[in-house]
């Protein structure tokens, strides 16, 4: 008899966990009080790149092996991914991490000549990235685990150990709802408001985590992002906050001044010093949460970990 397994939360690290479990093994059942389009992770720019992980050196193996997932998606009609450049630029007078580098997959990442980077830097790297568009993935990937069986059900867990007894392993990836799922006051949310513009224009990826600016060219709109703001709770945007955000993407690239605004969005990530990802002492429950702004980029390599984790507690 194939043993029952709950996955509490619907976001791309729930889905991730799910596609990674034996579906032969066990009957898997998502349990969330949302679903995508109505998740934090449909908010997400969703483009592959280690972002404020990368004191946690578990997140390398985590990171490259979501990475090569994402990548064979690629060729996937309908799964929404593609694989884009990226420009990652570094303002003068400022000193990068360089251990990022250790996340990319080897061969990835190469310098770029200052005569080839936007106006005003002076050092960058390039890199090819799977980009996710959420809109198209999230539903795709529900869409391939239903037909494989992985049943959904709406309900919020305000409680995991009242479902412990009815499954063989519960696996927490309920993001900030572990905050007062798991009493845990390390986790709280970072928001991020983003301005939308018409798609069609750049063709690449632009990041400066200094400044900070990301420039995301999706199929529905080109993301214009973005705001690190801690322990703000309220997903709702700022207008002058939005109109910084756009003149910062402007100084980058003058182009973008005569793309349409379309709309705009904030979103709560889920930040944690360092990624929980560990079972329960004595029990059966598996946590896998505090991704950040990484959640994408960390999402099938943790889930392969929990996999991991879920065959050694069940076969012990």
């Amino acid at each position: 008899m194939k043993r029952k397994i709950a996955i509490v939360g619907a976001g791309i690290s729930g889905l991730s966990v799910a596609w990674q479990l034996d579906k032969k093994k066990y009957d898997i059942i998502i349990l969330s009080k949302a679903f995508s389009p109505d998740i934090t992770s449909d908010k997400a720019a969703a483009f592959w790149f280690p972002y404020h992980v990368r004191n946690d050196s578990r997140g390398i193996e985590w990171a490259k092996t979501s990475y090569d997932f994402f990548r064979s998606l690629a060729a996937v009609e309908g799964a929404g991914i593609s694989m884009v450049p990226i420009i990652k630029a570094i303002p003068p007078g400022t000193i990068d991490e360089e251990h990022w580098v250790d996340f990319i997959p080897e061969g990835i990442v190469s310098k770029i000549l200052p005569s080839a980077l936007p106006n005003g830097y002076s050092e960058g790297y390039s890199a090819v990235v799977p980009l996710m568009e959420t809109q198209v993935f999230l539903p795709w990937l529900q869409e391939q685990l239903n037909s494989k069986g992985v049943q959904f059900k709406q309900k919020e867990i305000t409680d995991l150990k009242s479902i412990s007894d009815e499954y063989d392993a519960v696996i927490n990836c309920s993001g900030l709802g572990s905050k007062n799922l798991c009493n845990d006051e390390t986790i709280f949310p970072v928001r991020g408001q983003v301005v939308l513009l018409e798609p069609g224009y750049p063709e690449h990826i632009f990041l400066d985590n200094h400044l900070p600016c990301y420039i995301v060219p999706r199929k529905d709109a080109t993301i214009i992002g973005g705001t690190y703001e801690e322990n703000i709770s309220e997903a709702v945007t700022v207008e002058t906050t939005l109109e910084t955000v756009l003149q910062k993407a402007f100084s980058v690239d003058e182009k973008l001044r005569t793309r349409k605004v379309i709309g705009s969005w904030a979103g709560l990530r889920p930040f944690r010093n360092k990624v929980r990802l560990e079972r329960e002492e004595g029990g059966n429950i598996i946590h896998n949460y505090g991704h950040g702004g990484s959640g994408f980029t960390l999402s099938f390599g943790c889930a392969a970990e929990v996999a991991r984790l879920v065959e050694k507690y069940l076969i012990v």
